[in-house]
């Protein structure tokens, strides 16, 4: 997360019943997301799958959590006013692996 440009996305395990959810990436960059469910969202991820840099937020005032978003779309209506699928930054390994969280 702490070379985060614009926004990083990685793996996450356990999610919506699944072992994992996960960008794909080909060629170095996000071109779809191996989901469960609703993969035609505009970022069909889970909340912990993503790191967005705090100069881009300042920058973009119209991004904001949308209260009133439809379920599962809380991250979608966010991160549209960000980025675009080709502006994702894949970590853990081109996304190739889940990394366990630590917490002391």
């Amino acid at each position: 997360m702490r070379y985060t440009y614009r926004v990083s996305v990685w793996p996450v395990g356990l999610v919506g019943g699944m072992k994992f959810e996960r960008p794909v990436v080909e060629d170095g960059k996000v071109v779809r997301f191996h989901t469960g469910w609703r993969p035609n969202r505009p970022f069909p991820m889970d909340m912990a799958g993503f790191a967005v840099s705090l100069r881009l937020v300042m920058t973009n005032p119209e991004a904001r959590f949308d209260g009133d978003a439809q379920m599962g779309f809380l991250e979608s209506s966010f991160l549209q006013h960000l980025v675009t699928m080709d502006d994702l930054e894949p970590k853990a390994d081109l996304c190739s692996k889940v990394y366990p969280l630590f917490c002391t």
